[in-house]
């Protein structure tokens, strides 16, 4: 014996399922003939998040800080915990086409998928490159800014990439480099 309402359940099932599939493919194409840009994501050019690491280079703790000697061998790795949180940081010595050396420090996570970083350069901080989709992040290091980017900004010169890194703002105290505000 045939159950007709088991059956018409299952078709109806099946139409439904084959509906919605068909309309999420051809979403895409409608509007790519509509709109003419198909998968086109505009770039975000902004969207960081401040996230405070200490409120000023005399409350923090010592083991936050990177000393500049260590700096001057080159590029520094360091997880900074803040909260539940860890921030990936590189910190280094930037040298200016001015001739002076500038500590900063990035965090070390592609804006483009969230990979981690490779960086590039030898005893001065150079720029950053992702191996998962071949983004470059090359730093401004001309004093009255290169394009569109500012001095020390670590923007993108190559890759799929959009935004340039996120920078941790820092400071200098008794020959030791303290992260106080991360962009992430």
């Amino acid at each position: 014996m045939v159950d007709e309402n088991r059956r018409n359940t299952i078709k109806i099932l099946i139409g439904t399922t084959a509906a919605v599939g068909a309309g999420m493919l051809a979403t895409p194409l409608v509007a790519s003939i509509i709109d003419g840009r198909a998968g086109y994501v505009k770039p975000e050019t902004t969207g960081a998040v401040k996230v405070e690491i200490c409120k000023d280079v005399n409350s923090c703790p010592k083991e936050l800080g990177v000393p500049l000697d260590e700096l001057r061998n080159g590029p520094v790795f360091k997880l900074i915990r803040v909260n539940s949180m860890a921030i990936p940081a590189v910190f280094g010595l930037i040298r200016a086409t001015d001739g002076k050396e500038y500590p900063a420090a990035y965090v070390a996570i592609c804006t483009h998928f969230g990979c981690p970083l490779n960086v590039m350069g030898g005893k001065y901080l150079t720029g950053f490159n992702c191996p998962c989709h071949g983004s470059v992040f090359t730093v401004c290091n001309k004093p009255e800014g290169c394009g569109n980017a500012r001095f020390l900004e670590m923007y993108v010169s190559g890759g799929p990439a959009v935004r340039s890194l996120r920078s941790i703002v820092v400071a200098v105290k008794d020959g030791v480099v303290y992260p106080l505000v991360a962009h992430i």
